[in-house]
Formats: C-alpha cells, structure tokens, sequence
C-alpha cells in the first residue's frame, strides 16, 4: 500500500530501502517490486519515482501475516 502523506521519519523505526527491505524478508527486490504492484506485499512510502522505503515495523508485520492492506 502506497502511503498518501508523509510519514514521520523520525518516528523511532527503521526505514529500509527495498534492497534492505529484500535482505531483511529473505526474497528479492523484484518480489517486492511485483507484490507492490499488486497491493499484496508490505506497506511502502514512495518519496520519488526512484525511491521505495519500507518500515521494519511493517515488514515484521507483512512476515507474521498481520499486516492490513488497506
């Protein structure tokens, strides 16, 4: 889910960016980019068209199968 505001960054978590996001979830940039895509993967904020961020937070969440696309 593509965020529609900007997220506090200094709100205590970790960002990642999807190379990170990737290592971290043990898959692939290009899974992260498809489930994206599809509104099944783990939240994301987009600060430019270059740029994906993930928060660890959502990620451990997306990982436990708790997470909310909404």
């Amino acid at each position: 889910m593509t965020e529609t505001h900007l997220p506090a960054i200094t709100d205590g978590d970790v960002w990642l960016t999807r190379k990170e996001a990737a290592a971290y979830a043990k898959t692939t940039t290009g899974t992260l980019a498809t489930l994206g895509y599809a509104h099944k993967g783990p939240r994301f904020f987009k600060p430019s068209p270059r740029k994906v961020l993930y928060k660890k937070s959502d990620l451990d969440a997306w990982l436990m199968g708790t997470a909310v696309n909404a």
